[in-house]
């Protein structure tokens, strides 16, 4: 599968599970996930900061009563989430977050923004996808 293909899957994933808006924090790993959003009816926030989405992604959750989306590129940037994972997990509120992660084969190699990203939020990530991109990143 292509790393477009696989976006709008794990897209369509978030939408199942009741996701209709996403905020997303940009960066080179994630961009085939902004390329198939830009293609989505989703409501899309844009930030700069993971930490101020997630909690931006909070306070839509309790104005919506539905899950929203935080969506980050690799590495740190997905680990900046983990406070508003636990505050989302401790007041019942179904935080979604999809990070973008370098392939495997890079794991354990010191390789930049390649931190094991899978099981990274432990009991506050039940709604954690972590999907890999290999390059080229826009492959289609």
């Amino acid at each position: 599968m292509t790393n477009i293909g696989r976006a709008r899957a794990v897209i369509e994933e978030a939408r199942a599970a009741g996701v209709r808006e996403m905020c997303v924090c940009s960066g080179s790993r994630n961009a085939p996930l902004l390329v198939a959003l830009s293609h989505s009816d989703l409501k899309l926030w844009t930030f700069v900061d993971e930490r101020s989405a997630a909690f931006f992604a909070i306070g839509r959750m309790k104005l919506l009563g539905a899950p929203v989306a935080v969506v980050t590129t690799s590495g740190t940037a997905a680990a900046e989430l983990l406070p508003a994972l636990i505050e989302a997990h401790y007041s019942g509120l179904p935080l979604f977050v999809i990070t973008a992660d370098r392939p495997a084969r890079f794991h354990g190699t010191g390789a930049p923004q390649s931190i094991e990203q899978a099981n990274l939020f432990g009991v506050y990530g039940a709604r954690h996808i972590n999907v890999e991109f290999d390059e080229p990143l826009i492959d289609e």
